[in-house]
């Protein structure tokens, strides 16, 4: 999916109105939500497949999203979610407030990490010292141990995006930093090797805009 700057028709939805979670676009739009906080992003730990569930702080800033959200999402909106209980977690929370359905797409897990799983940056740099280094400087080079390459993560990626763009609705998606990194990079025409360039934290918000050349990054709120 080829990416070029947002046309005119791409408006975006954070600036209309005065209404910052106004949807009234003229092309379809996508939302993609990185889950709230769990422990093991508190403490540093790679999670990938894991399983953590949210954090106490990340179940309150799941509530105050959704009271925040409900108008937005009580409108004609597509609402998905990554299987994994982090992702799941947010978004029943957040969805809860509208009373809207939450469906789940396996295209939205996180990038596995295999045996770093559950592991610190510390510890990892002593057992995988080689790797890491690879990771920090050739991203697109490494395929984790039990794992998954960043190329296996742009192919389920790009199927996603892909089906995404054909449907009428606008598109709101609780999923991982992993997946809308990837994204982000699809919007701006980066390559792999940019991957660690990208950043999104828990709990905040990427809004894409389609259109006839692909897709755009409007806003990361």
């Amino acid at each position: 999916m080829t990416a070029v700057s947002a046309p005119e028709s791409c408006i975006d939805p954070f600036r209309q109105q005065q209404d910052r979670w106004d949807i009234e676009t003229r092309q379809p739009t996508l939302y993609l939500l990185r889950h709230c906080e769990t422990e093991w992003n508190q403490a540093r730990l790679y999670q990938g497949r894991s399983d953590p569930p949210l954090s106490a702080s990340g179940l309150l800033r799941a509530r105050n999203l959704g009271e925040e959200l409900a108008p937005f999402l009580a409108r004609s909106m597509k609402v998905l979610s990554s299987p994994l209980m982090r992702a799941r977690m947010t978004a029943t929370v957040v969805a809860s407030h509208a009373a809207a359905k939450v469906s789940i797409d396996d295209r939205l897990t996180e990038l596995s990490y295999g045996l770093w799983e559950g592991h610190s940056q510390a510890t990892i740099k002593l057992v995988w010292p080689d790797l890491l280094r690879r990771w920090k400087q050739a991203p697109d080079t490494v395929v984790f141990p039990g794992g998954e390459s960043l190329r296996d993560l742009r192919a389920r990626v790009r199927l996603f995006l892909a089906e995404a763009a054909e449907w009428e609705a606008p598109i709101f998606a609780v999923t991982h930093e992993g997946v809308i990194r990837l994204v982000m990079l699809e919007a701006q025409g980066l390559p792999l090797s940019a991957f660690r360039a990208v950043k999104i934290r828990p709990g905040k918000l990427a809004v894409f805009c389609y259109h006839r050349s692909g897709i755009s990054l409007l806003s990361v709120q």
